[in-house]
């Protein structure tokens, strides 16, 4: 995968307030958040350990710190000079895996989810 364009990916665990409008969208308190700031040594470990490994644990290690009035995850991403995000509720990501035949990594598919259309390389992985 090549992360030339990716400039940082944010996690969030969030609490959503208010209804979801028609558009399905809602308003979130974003309780904590996680970092990737790239980088060469950031680059490296993510070929390294892989980045649906890293994602995974950033989430596991947000949840354990911060579990309580959570019901959402945000993701974001600035990928050459724009920035994408997507959001989910934590039982529908928990479900993705539950509910797949495959051993997947559900909060890297939401990344993916977000990526850049045109980018095969994230899309593809």
């Amino acid at each position: 995968m090549n992360f030339d364009k990716i400039e940082n990916i944010k996690l969030s665990l969030m609490e959503s307030i208010g209804e979801m409008d028609k558009k399905h969208k809602t308003e979130y308190i974003i309780r904590a958040s996680a970092y990737i700031v790239m980088n060469d040594m950031v680059k490296n470990t993510l070929i390294k350990h892989g980045i649906e490994n890293v994602l995974t644990a950033m989430y596991n290690d947000l949840l354990e710190e911060n579990n309580d009035n959570v019901d959402s995850i945000g993701i974001w991403m600035n990928y050459d000079g724009k920035e994408y995000e997507n959001s989910i509720k934590l039982d529908t990501l928990d479900n993705m895996e539950k509910f797949n035949d495959e051993e997947i990594y559900p909060v890297f598919e939401l990344f993916k989810l977000l990526s850049p259309k045109k980018d095969k390389k994230i899309k593809n992985l």
